[in-house]
């Protein structure tokens, strides 16, 4: 038994000593082909680190940015760039609670539905909680409030998303009406935006136009 536990000592002392000390290893950055838009408008071309050091809340306070050509990866803030994506994913700055963040569209369209995820508590344990905002961006002047990005309350959002989605009403009535389901609400307002496809199509081109120039020096090849 004593033997036994020496083992065990001398085991458990050198996994002790192989443990580097101070922060935990950064794993190398994986990289995917996305863009950012710059302060003046312009979009900037290059890769986006898609595995950041804490998790998928990163990505809604800053991402990770390599330009063409050699160089290093860099930390972009929104203070830097108003929007940016990768794979399929599009996000765009917006203020929350006077914090500069970053905000996911979930559908894009006339009607923009977003997603803010944010550390927090889950069931009384540490996990990523998520708020949800609606923005018509063609409003007519009598509803002009709804071209803000406005944040939906999950117990109440039937009611509060209805002003949105009144021009086609049998939409907004076939929403769960108790319960707040992302997926069925994205695919309602992707459903509305199908009927209005030249707002659509001028909000996807908004990060499909490369301008040239006006790269910040760090980003440059």
């Amino acid at each position: 038994m004593k033997k036994l536990l020496s083992v065990l000592f001398i085991a458990s002392s050198v996994v002790a000593m192989a443990q580097p000390k101070g922060k935990d290893p950064k794993m190398a950055p994986t990289l995917s082909p996305g863009y950012y838009c710059n302060l003046k408008g312009d979009t900037i071309k290059g890769e986006i680190q898609t595995n950041p050091t804490n998790g998928e809340s990163d990505f809604y306070k800053g991402f990770n940015f390599k330009a063409k050509g050699p160089g290093k990866v860099v930390a972009i803030s929104p203070k830097k760039a108003k929007c940016y994506g990768f794979d399929g994913r599009n996000f765009v700055f917006t203020p929350i609670n006077e914090s500069e963040v970053y905000i996911e569209y979930l559908s894009k369209g006339r009607l923009n539905f977003f997603e803010y995820k944010f550390d927090g508590s889950v069931m009384g344990q540490p996990g990523i909680e998520s708020l949800y905002f609606i923005q018509d961006t063609k409003a007519d002047q009598s509803s002009v409030e709804l071209r803000d990005v406005k944040q939906l309350n999950t117990k109440f959002y039937k009611k509060e998303i209805k002003p949105y989605l009144k021009e086609q009403i049998a939409i907004w009535e076939n929403l769960d009406k108790f319960t707040f389901k992302k997926e069925q609400i994205a695919n309602s307002v992707n459903e509305f935006n199908s009927y209005y496809p030249s707002s659509s199509a001028a909000n996807k081109s908004d990060v499909e136009v490369e301008k040239v120039g006006d790269q910040p020096k760090e980003e440059t090849e």
